[in-house]
Protein backbone atom coordinates (compact mmCIF):
# COMPACT_ATOMS: atom_id res chain seq x y z
CA UNK A 1 0.00 0.00 0.00
CA UNK A 2 2.76 2.45 1.05
CA UNK A 3 4.72 1.44 -2.06
CA UNK A 4 1.76 2.32 -4.27
CA UNK A 5 1.41 5.72 -2.58
CA UNK A 6 5.13 6.47 -3.07
CA UNK A 7 4.95 5.39 -6.72
CA UNK A 8 1.89 7.59 -7.25
CA UNK A 9 3.66 10.59 -5.73
CA UNK A 10 6.70 10.03 -7.96
CA UNK A 11 4.48 9.82 -11.02
CA UNK A 12 2.74 13.07 -10.03
CA UNK A 13 6.10 14.81 -9.54
CA UNK A 14 7.41 13.53 -12.87
CA UNK A 15 4.26 14.77 -14.57
CA UNK A 16 4.62 18.24 -13.02
CA UNK A 17 8.30 18.43 -13.99
CA UNK A 18 7.47 17.43 -17.55
CA UNK A 19 4.76 20.08 -17.70
CA UNK A 20 7.14 22.76 -16.35
CA UNK A 21 9.84 21.82 -18.86
CA UNK A 22 7.43 22.52 -21.71
CA UNK A 23 7.36 26.14 -20.60
CA UNK A 24 11.11 26.66 -20.46
CA UNK A 25 12.21 29.30 -23.01
CA UNK A 26 8.65 30.21 -23.97
CA UNK A 27 6.57 33.39 -24.03
CA UNK A 28 2.96 33.28 -22.85
CA UNK A 29 -0.04 34.87 -24.58
CA UNK A 30 -3.70 34.62 -23.70
CA UNK A 31 -7.05 35.35 -25.26
CA UNK A 32 -9.88 33.77 -27.23
CA UNK A 33 -8.72 31.33 -29.90
CA UNK A 34 -9.65 29.55 -33.09
CA UNK A 35 -7.85 28.11 -36.11
CA UNK A 36 -6.45 30.69 -38.51
CA UNK A 37 -8.49 30.31 -41.70
CA UNK A 38 -5.92 32.27 -43.70
CA UNK A 39 -2.77 30.38 -42.67
CA UNK A 40 -3.13 26.58 -42.52
CA UNK A 41 -1.48 25.14 -39.42
CA UNK A 42 -1.78 28.40 -37.45
CA UNK A 43 -3.98 29.34 -34.51
CA UNK A 44 -5.37 32.81 -33.78
CA UNK A 45 -5.16 34.28 -30.28
CA UNK A 46 -7.49 37.28 -29.92
CA UNK A 47 -5.92 39.16 -27.01
CA UNK A 48 -8.16 42.23 -27.24
CA UNK A 49 -10.27 44.24 -29.65
CA UNK A 50 -7.04 45.88 -30.83
CA UNK A 51 -4.65 42.96 -30.99
CA UNK A 52 -4.74 39.51 -32.62
CA UNK A 53 -1.83 37.05 -32.95
CA UNK A 54 -1.32 34.18 -35.36
CA UNK A 55 1.05 31.40 -34.22
CA UNK A 56 2.09 28.18 -35.90
CA UNK A 57 0.68 25.30 -33.86
CA UNK A 58 4.11 23.64 -34.02
CA UNK A 59 5.54 26.62 -32.07
CA UNK A 60 3.06 26.26 -29.21
CA UNK A 61 4.82 24.21 -26.55
CA UNK A 62 1.95 24.11 -24.05
CA UNK A 63 -1.51 25.56 -23.48
CA UNK A 64 -4.09 25.82 -20.72
CA UNK A 65 -7.71 26.89 -20.36
CA UNK A 66 -8.17 29.92 -18.10
CA UNK A 67 -11.97 30.24 -18.15
CA UNK A 68 -14.61 32.12 -20.16
CA UNK A 69 -13.49 30.28 -23.31
CA UNK A 70 -10.04 31.90 -23.04
CA UNK A 71 -6.74 30.04 -23.24
CA UNK A 72 -3.12 30.75 -22.43
CA UNK A 73 -0.53 29.45 -24.89
CA UNK A 74 3.23 29.12 -24.36
CA UNK A 75 5.03 29.98 -27.59
CA UNK A 76 8.60 28.87 -28.28
CA UNK A 77 10.94 31.82 -27.76
CA UNK A 78 12.32 32.99 -31.11
CA UNK A 79 9.32 31.76 -33.09
CA UNK A 80 8.12 34.08 -35.86
CA UNK A 81 4.49 35.07 -35.49
CA UNK A 82 2.12 37.67 -36.89
CA UNK A 83 0.46 40.45 -34.93
CA UNK A 84 -2.62 42.14 -36.34
CA UNK A 85 -3.80 45.39 -34.80
CA UNK A 86 -5.18 48.81 -35.55
CA UNK A 87 -2.94 50.69 -37.93
CA UNK A 88 -2.60 53.96 -39.76
CA UNK A 89 -2.43 53.98 -43.54
CA UNK A 90 1.12 54.48 -44.73
CA UNK A 91 2.82 53.00 -41.67
CA UNK A 92 4.91 49.86 -42.27
CA UNK A 93 3.53 46.70 -40.65
CA UNK A 94 6.16 44.14 -39.74
CA UNK A 95 6.01 40.50 -38.72
CA UNK A 96 6.26 40.20 -34.95
CA UNK A 97 9.24 38.29 -33.58
CA UNK A 98 8.69 36.49 -30.28
CA UNK A 99 12.08 37.35 -28.84
CA UNK A 100 13.90 38.92 -25.90
CA UNK A 101 12.75 42.40 -26.93
CA UNK A 102 9.21 41.39 -26.01
CA UNK A 103 9.91 39.75 -22.67
CA UNK A 104 10.21 41.65 -19.42
CA UNK A 105 13.70 42.27 -18.07
CA UNK A 106 14.76 40.31 -14.98
CA UNK A 107 15.06 41.92 -11.56
CA UNK A 108 18.14 44.11 -11.40
CA UNK A 109 20.15 43.82 -8.17
CA UNK A 110 20.61 47.18 -6.48
CA UNK A 111 24.05 48.46 -5.56
CA UNK A 112 25.14 51.28 -3.23
CA UNK A 113 25.17 54.73 -4.84
CA UNK A 114 22.50 54.04 -7.48
CA UNK A 115 19.70 56.55 -8.15
CA UNK A 116 16.56 55.99 -6.11
CA UNK A 117 12.94 56.56 -7.19
CA UNK A 118 12.01 60.12 -6.10
CA UNK A 119 9.03 60.11 -3.80
CA UNK A 120 9.27 56.38 -3.11
CA UNK A 121 9.25 53.19 -5.15
CA UNK A 122 7.09 53.13 -8.27
CA UNK A 123 4.34 50.55 -8.46
CA UNK A 124 4.91 47.82 -11.05
CA UNK A 125 2.00 46.19 -12.87
CA UNK A 126 1.54 42.48 -12.28
CA UNK A 127 0.56 41.68 -15.87
CA UNK A 128 2.00 39.58 -18.65
CA UNK A 129 4.47 40.50 -21.33
CA UNK A 130 6.15 43.77 -22.94
CA UNK A 131 4.72 43.77 -24.77
CA UNK A 132 3.86 40.52 -22.91
CA UNK A 133 5.42 39.83 -19.49
CA UNK A 134 5.50 42.26 -16.61
CA UNK A 135 8.90 43.58 -15.56
CA UNK A 136 9.90 42.53 -12.05
CA UNK A 137 9.89 45.12 -9.26
CA UNK A 138 13.17 46.80 -8.39
CA UNK A 139 14.77 46.04 -5.05
CA UNK A 140 15.89 49.14 -3.15
CA UNK A 141 19.02 49.24 -0.99
CA UNK A 142 20.51 52.14 0.97
CA UNK A 143 22.21 54.66 -1.31
CA UNK A 144 20.39 53.62 -4.49
CA UNK A 145 18.85 56.38 -6.65
CA UNK A 146 15.34 57.35 -5.68
CA UNK A 147 12.35 57.51 -7.99
CA UNK A 148 11.31 61.01 -9.13
CA UNK A 149 7.70 61.47 -8.05
CA UNK A 150 5.28 61.34 -10.97
CA UNK A 151 2.95 64.28 -11.53
CA UNK A 152 -0.38 63.48 -9.89
CA UNK A 153 -2.55 66.04 -11.67
CA UNK A 154 -4.05 65.82 -15.18
CA UNK A 155 -1.48 65.27 -17.91
CA UNK A 156 -0.42 68.53 -19.52
CA UNK A 157 -0.74 68.97 -23.25
CA UNK A 158 2.35 68.97 -25.45
CA UNK A 159 4.15 72.31 -25.63
CA UNK A 160 5.43 73.02 -29.16
CA UNK A 161 8.81 74.75 -29.03
CA UNK A 162 11.35 75.89 -31.57
CA UNK A 163 14.41 74.86 -29.53
CA UNK A 164 14.82 71.48 -27.83
CA UNK A 165 13.54 71.82 -24.25
CA UNK A 166 16.06 71.02 -21.52
CA UNK A 167 15.94 67.46 -20.21
CA UNK A 168 14.93 68.81 -16.82
CA UNK A 169 11.67 69.96 -18.42
CA UNK A 170 10.92 66.37 -19.46
CA UNK A 171 11.13 65.34 -15.82
CA UNK A 172 8.34 67.79 -14.94
CA UNK A 173 6.08 66.07 -17.49
CA UNK A 174 6.72 62.54 -16.20
CA UNK A 175 3.46 60.97 -14.98
CA UNK A 176 4.25 57.24 -15.14
CA UNK A 177 1.50 56.93 -17.76
CA UNK A 178 0.54 57.55 -21.38
CA UNK A 179 -1.75 60.51 -22.08
CA UNK A 180 -4.14 58.10 -23.87
CA UNK A 181 -4.47 55.94 -20.75
CA UNK A 182 -3.19 52.69 -22.27
CA UNK A 183 -0.42 50.53 -20.82
CA UNK A 184 1.60 47.45 -21.61
CA UNK A 185 3.14 45.33 -18.91
CA UNK A 186 6.54 46.91 -19.62
CA UNK A 187 6.26 50.64 -20.25
CA UNK A 188 9.76 52.12 -19.99
CA UNK A 189 9.83 53.61 -23.51
CA UNK A 190 6.04 54.04 -23.68
CA UNK A 191 5.76 56.33 -20.65
CA UNK A 192 9.11 58.11 -21.09
CA UNK A 193 8.35 59.00 -24.72
CA UNK A 194 5.01 60.38 -23.50
CA UNK A 195 6.86 62.76 -21.16
CA UNK A 196 9.28 63.80 -23.93
CA UNK A 197 6.44 64.56 -26.36
CA UNK A 198 4.39 66.57 -23.86
CA UNK A 199 7.52 68.50 -22.85
CA UNK A 200 7.82 69.71 -26.46
CA UNK A 201 9.71 66.99 -28.35
CA UNK A 202 6.96 66.70 -30.94
CA UNK A 203 9.43 65.19 -33.41
CA UNK A 204 8.61 61.90 -31.67
CA UNK A 205 4.92 62.26 -32.50
CA UNK A 206 5.07 62.09 -36.29
CA UNK A 207 7.05 59.93 -38.71
CA UNK A 208 10.55 59.53 -37.32
CA UNK A 209 13.31 57.34 -38.79
CA UNK A 210 14.32 56.12 -35.32
CA UNK A 211 10.83 55.01 -34.22
CA UNK A 212 9.61 51.64 -35.52
CA UNK A 213 6.77 50.78 -33.12
CA UNK A 214 4.09 52.80 -31.33
CA UNK A 215 1.19 52.21 -28.94
CA UNK A 216 -2.16 51.47 -30.53
CA UNK A 217 -4.09 54.51 -29.28
CA UNK A 218 -4.56 57.94 -30.83
CA UNK A 219 -1.46 59.08 -28.87
CA UNK A 220 0.84 56.78 -30.88
CA UNK A 221 3.67 56.91 -28.34
CA UNK A 222 6.96 55.11 -29.15
CA UNK A 223 7.15 51.85 -27.15
CA UNK A 224 10.58 50.31 -27.79
CA UNK A 225 13.65 51.13 -25.72
CA UNK A 226 16.08 50.47 -28.58
CA UNK A 227 14.18 52.92 -30.79
CA UNK A 228 14.50 55.59 -28.11
CA UNK A 229 18.20 54.73 -27.76
CA UNK A 230 18.68 55.38 -31.49
CA UNK A 231 16.95 58.73 -31.09
CA UNK A 232 19.06 59.64 -28.01
CA UNK A 233 22.24 59.00 -30.02
CA UNK A 234 21.03 61.20 -32.88
CA UNK A 235 20.57 64.19 -30.55
CA UNK A 236 23.52 63.81 -28.19
CA UNK A 237 26.28 66.40 -27.87
CA UNK A 238 27.81 64.69 -24.81
CA UNK A 239 27.97 61.03 -23.85
CA UNK A 240 29.11 59.03 -20.86
CA UNK A 241 29.14 55.43 -19.67
CA UNK A 242 29.50 56.28 -15.98
CA UNK A 243 26.90 57.59 -13.53
CA UNK A 244 28.63 60.68 -12.08
CA UNK A 245 27.04 62.99 -9.48
CA UNK A 246 26.39 66.67 -10.24
CA UNK A 247 26.76 66.44 -14.01
CA UNK A 248 23.19 67.44 -14.89
CA UNK A 249 20.36 65.58 -16.57
CA UNK A 250 20.89 62.56 -18.83
CA UNK A 251 18.78 60.43 -21.16
CA UNK A 252 19.95 56.90 -20.39
CA UNK A 253 19.78 53.55 -22.17
CA UNK A 254 20.68 50.57 -19.95
CA UNK A 255 21.59 47.20 -21.44
CA UNK A 256 22.75 43.71 -20.57
CA UNK A 257 22.03 41.54 -23.61
CA UNK A 258 22.77 38.36 -21.65
CA UNK A 259 19.74 39.17 -19.48
CA UNK A 260 17.45 41.24 -21.70
CA UNK A 261 18.06 42.16 -25.32
CA UNK A 262 15.50 44.96 -25.47
CA UNK A 263 17.24 47.23 -22.96
CA UNK A 264 15.70 49.92 -20.77
CA UNK A 265 15.35 53.72 -21.01
CA UNK A 266 15.17 56.21 -18.16
CA UNK A 267 15.74 59.92 -17.49
CA UNK A 268 18.37 60.65 -14.79
CA UNK A 269 18.98 63.79 -12.74
CA UNK A 270 22.51 63.37 -11.39
CA UNK A 271 22.28 66.55 -9.29
CA UNK A 272 19.63 65.01 -7.02
CA UNK A 273 20.41 61.33 -7.75
CA UNK A 274 16.86 60.67 -8.91
CA UNK A 275 15.43 58.95 -11.97
CA UNK A 276 12.21 59.33 -13.95
CA UNK A 277 11.14 56.00 -15.38
CA UNK A 278 9.72 52.59 -14.62
CA UNK A 279 12.89 51.31 -12.95
CA UNK A 280 16.67 51.55 -12.73
CA UNK A 281 19.06 48.77 -13.83
CA UNK A 282 22.30 49.94 -12.31
CA UNK A 283 24.22 46.71 -12.89
CA UNK A 284 23.67 46.92 -16.64
CA UNK A 285 25.90 48.93 -18.99
CA UNK A 286 25.01 52.62 -19.02
CA UNK A 287 24.72 54.61 -22.27
CA UNK A 288 24.16 58.22 -21.21
CA UNK A 289 23.34 61.21 -23.44
CA UNK A 290 22.99 64.98 -23.00
CA UNK A 291 22.00 67.72 -25.44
Amino acid sequence: MAENIMKGQQNDLSSLMEQASKRDSTVSFEGFSRDDGNIPGNILIVESGDCVYSFAKSDIMDRETIGDNRIRVYVREGATAFRLGRMRAGEPQDAFMVAMENIAPPTSPRVPGEPRPAGGPVGIMDAEAMEHLAPPPAIDVPGAPRYAAAGMGPAQAAQPRVLAPPLSTVGSYWTNSCIAGDAFANNCAHFLSDAFIRAGYTELSGPNPHIKARCYTYARRPIRARNMWSWFKSKAVRTSDTVTPNTGWWAVFQLDESEYWGGHVVLFDSDTCTYYGTGWHGTWRQYMYQW
